[in-house]
């Protein structure tokens, strides 16, 4: 869906963008504000973990600190210029790429039992414990907040095209290849863990990779994978504070932010956009001081809600926008089209939104979910007395 609209429209504002031209204004408003406050609780998240594991290898450092020091570093990294971001993504990417497919392939061989000493658990830890789904359903649904946060990201490619030469190529690319990506090294990765370790070990909860490598006798293999893993989280910062301020640049440039916001460096970097992003995750990682134990757990939920509203809005905006355009005779481009437009479309629509009211029902869910929806609400209803906005996204 962001491909379709995409391609038809490069823009930094992306989906924000979108859900304005289909909705009017106050749909933007609501969709970029609520993206935007889930990643700088992202920031927050990834830098807590990755702290813990360099507290972990020195321990002199507390936690919080080594989490204020990594946001610092991925901070001045997006300061300098988007060739910046761009180069540490490349190489810290190939290095997860490597050993996720190291990781898949040593778990598939002892899952089929083709390694030595380590016996083919077959389907036991799947159907085993409690049967498959051992909470039901519900556990499931409660797990999909966090599911949903572990998969955001993979929208930045839309809020890049507004600034890439080729957008229509490079969308077109990015799109094929997050599919297959997330299937093979995300759910390949997750299957290998599940295959081999029960849900309910305790290794399992603290750090399923290396629980898994601790199985199959490969201990030191777990701290190569720590370190992989460590790159990978400060990788996910710089994506996330790269994301973070080109949502605020584009709400700014359409008057739905602080002009001041909308302002670039002699790097054409938004740097005021960038600063107010990592002050908000900043403020977060101090949360890990008051609460040590929940602070985490909570930020996760909390990024992990505004998600449903972000992945509504453009599958609403989808919706409309199509129409509109297969209406007026303009067909998208090769490749990017969504497939069985509009009734998987509405598909979307439908479980996401079940899902959503699902929490809402639940009471282990119920207060985060609401929360989300109010604070949705909250900004439609403030959307109403911002000033006219100018032309920019309006024109479509």
């Amino acid at each position: 869906m962001l491909a379709e609209m995409s391609v038809a429209r490069p823009d930094t504002g992306a989906f924000a963008v979108y859900a304005r031209l289909a909705f009017g204004r106050w749909a933007g408003f609501v969709s970029g504000w609520m993206y935007w406050v889930g990643w700088p609780l992202g920031l927050a998240i990834d830098a807590i973990a990755s702290g813990t594991i360099l507290h972990g290898w020195i321990p002199a450092i507390p936690v919080w600190a080594a989490a204020l020091l990594l946001v610092a570093a991925v901070t001045a990294v997006n300061l300098m210029s988007v060739r910046a971001y761009g180069e540490m993504e490349f190489w810290v990417v190939w290095l997860k790429v490597a050993v996720i497919v190291a990781f898949i392939g040593v778990g598939l061989a002892a899952v089929g039992g083709l390694l030595p000493g380590t016996p083919s658990p077959g389907t036991a830890n799947l159907l085993g414990h409690g049967g498959f789904l051992p909470h039901g359903i519900a556990g499931v649904l409660l797990a999909m907040t966090g599911a949903m946060f572990s998969f955001s990201g993979s929208e930045i490619v839309a809020i890049a095209a507004g600034e890439a030469k080729d957008p229509a190529r490079a969308i077109r690319g990015c799109t094929r290849s997050i599919l297959w990506r997330v299937t093979v090294f995300y759910l390949g990765s997750l299957a290998v863990v599940v295959l081999l370790l029960p849900w309910d070990a305790g290794a399992v909860g603290e750090s399923p990779f290396a629980a898994t490598l601790t199985h199959l006798g490969l201990d030191n293999a777990s701290t190569l994978l720590q370190i992989v893993l460590f790159a990978a989280m400060v990788s996910t910062m710089n994506s996330q504070v790269y994301a973070s301020s080109r949502m605020l640049f584009a709400l700014a440039r359409d008057r739905d932010a602080p002009a001041a916001l909308g302002r670039v460096s002699a790097a054409s970097v938004p740097r005021n956009a960038i600063l107010f992003s990592v002050a908000l995750a900043v403020a977060c990682v101090m949360l890990q001081l008051v609460h040590p134990t929940s602070a985490f757990e909570g930020l996760v939920t909390t990024a992990g809600n505004t998600l449903f509203i972000t992945w509504l809005s453009v599958a609403g905006a989808q919706i409309v926008l199509g129409r509109r355009e297969r209406r007026a005779g303009r067909i998208p481009a090769a490749g990017t089209g969504m497939w069985l437009f509009p009734w998987l479309s509405w598909l979307v629509v439908l479980t996401v939104g079940a899902t959503f009211v699902s929490l809402i029902v639940m009471e282990d869910s119920r207060v985060e979910a609401l929360s989300a929806l109010t604070a949705a609400v909250a900004l439609a209803g403030i959307s109403r007395f911002l000033p006219k906005p100018g032309s920019g996204a309006d024109l479509g």
